[in-house]
């Protein structure tokens, strides 16, 4: 359930702040290509650092023209600086035309008036290229230095490159002090450099691609490093160390104030006891507190004040964490903030890196549990992307630490339908959808419920019956939200003209309008990955989830029309899946139900389950296709 197809990336720091490489992700089909990539890294013994980029790019086809046509590069004005040192096009028979001054496009985030910027100072430099053509080489170099480190005294690195990029020549070097002591893992990079002198290490790694190998998944892989070519570096000797390290700066701002404490008081009065007074807590943040992300120098590891973001009523996850951590506190309620990742990674690598743990949330030790502040979910839940992971707790750090998995069976969903066709051929009937997951209830999702006016139900009436091709009426609710049970219902009614012609041979599947097709949804994806040639590999297993969907549905059909034939019985399954469908025609009335039960061991399943999933879709897809004939 839930199959999604992405690629694998980490990102930059907890704020949502994201720092591009070129070296990423390149068009398919060898659109363009690196006929070289410089890396020239040397940090000083304070964690700054200074980066020579020497990067040429060949348009090798006309859909890369646009693209290639300028360079970006992004970075932050306060703990940043960019030169750039040379700009050109160079011509297959060796013409250079330099890019001038004037053609490099800055744009800067400020404050009004001159004054500092309050969330971002995220600015961006674009190199604009002259005269570029297909055959091409479009050059750049410059000099990108950190003024302000994330981390006093600290440094850790990545480079990683994709097999769907071509790359002729790539070399990464540093020079770091001795003092730092550095670690590398190296991913089949050749290393080229390994020596001491004068006090710094220095460390350079080639690499080239020159054949392009096209990445076809049939799921989310789970990534771990050393499944891309590439070179992770850092100074951090533990992530217990990298989480004091963020604690050192992030705890300090956790400080109960007499305004925190009044509001702590107010938000928990007449509520007694750490998970009553914590749940109040929790829900008013994600009820008052918008997102704004930190994007400011070292601002993305380190949370705003307070004061600050209660004035506002915004922040980032760690403002969102810090402000829940003081605000428990001043109730007498110890916690911690904890760092993870939004990504797809389940083991992190041995030598800790800043950029896989991008987010942060909360726990409360007495009562064993995590708290996501940005997330909007139903007290006690945590989002499936971070269940079942690496968690860094700031305070009493522990090894191997995760977050808990979501319980088996905890996302259902239930669909129900009546469908009375008349002797002329129209019908009226309503289709109820049953939803049962925490997502349902989170605030994000409770407020677009509120948000659903009646206005807006007419135009999504409007818009539902232009997309069925029938004519008639359309009258959705807007659904209700049962915190208890966790489920969010919605239902359809509606009334279409010609949903059959009685009297003559005709077809109907069975699906009732509306219906949102879950299990043909689930099977469909499959299906379509079937089709995949060549798919790659997923050692590590793939991102997955367990669930259960019922669908029950009722046809009553007229006297003058008469049910010739309906889909027979089927019962299929796998170890992981199972799957079954019984039709009943009972004079005029025809009742369809069908189940999927899903008990995938999320979040991580081993790759062989694909495999058991094709299986059980190639028996299930053509029943699902079935129709019912008539006449």
């Amino acid at each position: 359930m839930n199959r999604i197809v992405a690629a694998a990336v980490a990102i930059f720091v907890f704020s949502g702040c994201i720092t591009a490489r070129a070296a990423d992700e390149a068009p398919a089909e060898e659109s363009f290509k690196f006929t070289k990539l410089y890396y020239d890294d040397v940090v000083n013994e304070d964690g700054t650092q200074t980066t020579k980029l020497t990067i040429g790019m060949k348009v090798l086809r006309q859909d890369a023209l646009e693209e290639m046509k300028q360079y970006p590069i992004s970075y932050s004005t306060s703990a940043e600086k960019v030169e750039v040192l040379e700009a050109y096009t160079l011509k297959p028979d060796g013409r250079r035309v330099d890019a001038a001054k004037n053609n490099f496009q800055v744009e800067v985030n400020g404050g009004r008036a001159g004054a500092a910027p309050a969330f971002s100072d995220a600015s961006s430099l674009t190199v604009v290229f002259p005269d570029v053509e297909v055959g091409d080489t479009v050059n750049v170099v410059y000099n990108r230095s950190v003024t302000d480190p994330l981390f006093p005294k600290e440094f850790d690195d990545t480079y990683s490159f994709s097999r769907n990029t071509l790359y002729d020549d790539v070399s990464i070097s540093y020079s770091i002090p001795l003092s730092l002591g550095a670690r590398y893992r190296n991913f089949g990079l050749t290393e080229t450099v390994n020596k001491t002198e004068n006090g710094r290490q220095l460390l350079t790694w080639t690499f080239k691609n020159t054949e392009v190998k096209k990445a076809k998944y049939k799921a989310t892989p789970v990534f771990e490093f050393g499944d891309r070519p590439g070179v992770i570096i850092s100074t951090f000797k533990s992530y217990k160390e990298f989480a004091e390290s963020y604690g050192a700066r992030a705890n300090p701002k956790a400080k109960v104030t007499p305004e925190i404490q009044k509001l702590a008081d107010g938000i928990t009065k007449g509520k007694t006891g750490a998970h009553d007074q914590a749940k109040a807590l929790y829900d008013w943040e994600i009820a008052n507190m918008t997102y704004a992300g930190n994007c400011i120098g070292i601002g993305a590891v380190v949370p705003r004040d307070l004061d600050f973001v209660l004035k506002n009523r915004m922040g980032d996850c760690k403002d969102h964490a810090t402000l829940l951590q003081a605000l428990l506190a001043a109730k007498g309620i110890e916690s911690t903030q904890a760092l993870i990742g939004v990504n797809s990674i389940y083991k992190l690598p041995e030598i800790p890196l800043v950029e896989i743990v991008n987010h942060v949330i909360d726990y409360i030790p007495s009562l064993d549990m995590y708290l996501d502040a940005t997330s909007g979910m139903p007290f006690g839940y945590l989002p499936a992307s971070i269940a079942g992971k690496p968690v860094l707790l700031v305070d009493g750090y522990k090894e191997g630490t995760m977050t808990p998995k979501r319980p088996a069976g905890l996302t259902k969903v239930k669909v129900d339908a009546k469908v009375t066709i008349a002797e002329d051929g129209t019908a009226d009937g309503v289709t109820t959808i049953a939803t049962t997951a925490p997502e349902g209830g989170s605030y994000s999702g409770l407020q677009a419920l509120k948000a659903f006016t009646p206005k807006k139900i007419e135009e999504a009436n409007e818009h539902a019956l232009e997309k069925s091709g029938y004519q008639g009426s359309v009258d959705m609710d807007a659904g209700t939200w049962d915190e208890k049970t966790m489920t969010f219902t919605r239902s359809v009614r509606f009334h279409f003209k010609d949903y059959i012609h009685p009297g003559m041979p005709g077809a109907i599947y069975a699906e009732p309008p509306f219906s949102s097709q879950p299990i043909g949804d689930m099977v469909a994806g499959v299906i379509r990955d079937m089709a995949m040639k060549d798919p790659e590999k997923m050692p590590h297993g793939f991102k997955c989830s367990d669930g259960l969907v019922e669908e029950n549905y009722e046809y009553v059909f007229p006297k003058n029309a008469k049910v010739l034939g309906i889909p027979n019985n089927l019962d299929a399954s796998v170890k992981s899946q199972s799957y079954s469908s019984k039709y009943k025609l009972d004079g005029q009335i025809l009742t369809v139900s069908r189940k999927m039960t899903d008990t995938s061991p999320s979040p991580v399943c081993p790759e062989e389950i694909v495999n058991e999933y094709e299986q059980l879709a190639a028996k299930v897809w053509p029943d699902l296709k079935a129709q019912v004939v008539y006449k």
